[in-house]
């Protein structure tokens, strides 16, 4: 369909109400004022479509993808929902589309999946053809995921990062997707945490909440998890569990196996020695850590070798000073 309106230049403005466009003395037969009128009524149609403000019928072929996208599955529940009732009632709701190139095509700003049901159903496309600049469409597409709330907190991080990725201002990002600074700088850390192969095989994860996606961050700030989750994300096995359960498989993996982790930590290693006199009235264990030594003496002699010890502690200490290469002795 062309974007000029061919009417633009037919001027009916001089016509006075309730008059005919006729010669005087003329009168103007019954088809003449069918002809006229349904000129009148063409070239309102024509202009309000170009002002968007009414429906068309487009091949669904013809129609390009947003430049932000905004979902992470598209083959889920809601859709199958949404391909049988427009099969069985037809399309009820149109989608926002704006003009691109010569006209010919168009790029969708809201209504992708009812988009590629009419292809898939082989059926056109109810759409409101309006002009709209980048930053207009990416307000108008957040704007009308929120007020249908079928985007789930990680589809809305994951829309908000195309945003500013497609180079689009914060105050955009907040006004498309209604939220504060707060919020975006939440949604964001998310979906720069987590990597971007996980958040693919997780999908939507349409019951899965902020708080539950702020703890998966917290615990894959750890380079070591990070990559724990994209390798574990990756398998044959994991890839089976339906993407509704996914995140929750994902989360309780990531915990046990840190808590698994955290118990194989080796402790300091200790060093233990002993000793006792040819006599045996004096024993001596000793326990030693980096930077700890524990001294224990026992039997007879320990009460007053202790003393004695006490008493030479610093003419021993000197000694062992002096017995260490490169120390100044006295």
């Amino acid at each position: 369909m062309s974007r000029e309106n061919p009417f633009a230049k037919l001027d009916l403005s001089s016509i006075p109400a309730g008059k005919s466009p006729v010669k005087p003395g003329y009168a103007m037969t019954g088809a003449a004022k069918t002809v006229v009128r349904s000129i009148e009524d063409l070239a309102e149609n024509t202009k309000k479509l170009m002002e968007g403000e009414v429906i068309v019928d487009l091949d669904p072929r013809s129609l390009d993808v947003s430049l932000v996208a905004d979902r992470l599955s598209d083959d889920d529940e809601e859709y199958q929902e949404l391909k049988s009732a427009i099969r069985a009632a037809g399309q009820t709701t149109p989608i926002l589309v704006r003009p691109i190139g010569d006209g010919q095509r168009y790029m969708v700003v809201f209504g992708h999946r009812r988009r590629r049901v009419a292809e898939e159903l082989g059926i056109p496309v109810k759409a409101v053809v309006k002009k709209l600049d980048d930053i207009t469409s990416a307000i108008a597409q957040g704007q009308e995921n929120s007020a249908r709330s079928n985007l789930s907190f990680i589809e809305r991080a994951y829309f908000a990062q195309n945003l500013i990725a497609a180079g689009m201002g914060k105050d955009v990002v907040r006004s498309s997707l209604a939220i504060d600074e707060a919020m975006l700088s939440k949604m964001l850390g998310v979906i720069e945490t987590v990597p971007e192969p996980v958040i693919k095989v997780l999908g939507a994860s349409k019951k899965i909440g902020r708080d539950k996606w702020l703890s998966l961050r917290q615990m894959l700030l750890a380079p070591a998890l990070r990559r724990v989750a994209t390798d574990h994300a990756a398998t044959p096995d994991f890839l089976t569990i339906p993407e509704e359960k996914r995140f929750d498989a994902l989360h309780g993996y990531l915990k046990r196996y840190k808590a698994k982790s955290s118990a194989k930590t080796l402790k300091p290693v200790e060093s233990n020695k002993s000793w006792m006199s040819n006599d045996k009235s004096l024993s001596f264990s000793m326990s030693a850590k980096s930077k700890k030594v524990a001294i224990e003496l026992s039997s007879v002699e320990a009460k007053p070798f202790s003393d004695w010890l006490s008493s030479q502690m610093d003419h021993l200490y000197d000694e062992y000073r002096r017995s260490k290469p490169n120390t100044d002795g006295d």
